[in-house]
């Protein structure tokens, strides 16, 4: 649950690149459903980019971030950074920042999938859990079969 001013926007891709000038491109970009002929399969890589954003008033004083597949009722972590430590002062990056914004990039490689599910990336602070903005559905979607021609 989020309070408003702060949270969690999360994008799933095939590859994530990064260019001259700091700059990262996102190759694959799922749009909250990841669809597979036939399972169990594993992935060469699959990306999670996760930007976890409050006011620069109310800045994290605890911060970790989760992946977890969930199947059904079953909730069950994949990843987790681990409580990532925050100095009081963070610098702001221009004099008129009004956001914080802490981004990780995850690369599960390879990426296993024997079934459909879902995964969400969570972010849990001092006070709250946040849900990414998206979460990745996995399907299994076994493709048509050709008419036989006589």
């Amino acid at each position: 649950m989020s309070n408003g001013s702060r949270y969690l926007e999360v994008i799933y891709c095939d590859d994530i690149r990064e260019e001259v000038g700091n700059k990262f491109s996102y190759m694959g970009v799922y749009s909250g459903e990841l669809t597979v002929p036939i399972a169990p399969v594993l992935l060469p890589k699959l990306c999670v980019v996760a930007k976890v954003i409050t006011d620069i008033a109310n800045p994290f004083e605890r911060l970790e971030v989760r992946i977890v597949m969930i199947k059904g009722d079953d909730e069950t972590e994949i990843l987790s950074t681990g409580p990532i430590p925050f100095p009081a002062d963070l610098p702001r990056q221009h004099d008129d920042s009004t956001r914080l914004m802490a981004q990780m990039t995850f690369m599960l490689s390879p990426f296993q999938i024997n079934g459909e599910t879902t995964l969400r990336v969570k972010a849990i602070t001092e006070s709250e859990e946040l849900s990414g903005t998206t979460a990745l559905r996995i399907r299994i979607v076994p493709p048509l079969s050709s008419p036989t021609i006589q």
